[in-house]
């Protein structure tokens, strides 16, 4: 409940979405900086991942999202690469309600 449908098309073929009133509270108190529409811009889209072949959440969402994630110490990028390391248990606190 935390994003819905923005756009059935935002592009590409994608769907985009934006934060429900409920949904960015619920990021802002996990430290995300909710991205302001902008322009009819969608703050964030269905983005088929090339080498899972699954969606992920793309856009500045998807973006204010791992930044809080690496800021909380949940996420240790790894210089030169887009890979990032999912830190053993420091999730737990994050995705409680």
């Amino acid at each position: 409940g935390w994003l819905e449908v923005a756009a059935a098309d935002a592009g590409g073929g994608r769907v985009g979405y934006a934060p429900t009133v409920a949904g960015a509270a619920a990021l802002g108190r996990r430290g995300v900086v909710v991205p302001a529409a902008r322009g009819g811009m969608v703050a964030a889209f269905s983005c088929l991942d090339w080498t899972e072949r699954r969606p992920h959440l793309g856009g500045a969402l998807g973006r204010a999202i791992v930044a809080a994630l690496v800021d909380a110490g949940c996420f240790v990028r790894n210089p030169g690469s887009r890979v990032v390391t999912v830190n053993g248990g420091g999730l737990d606190g994050w995705l409680d309600p």
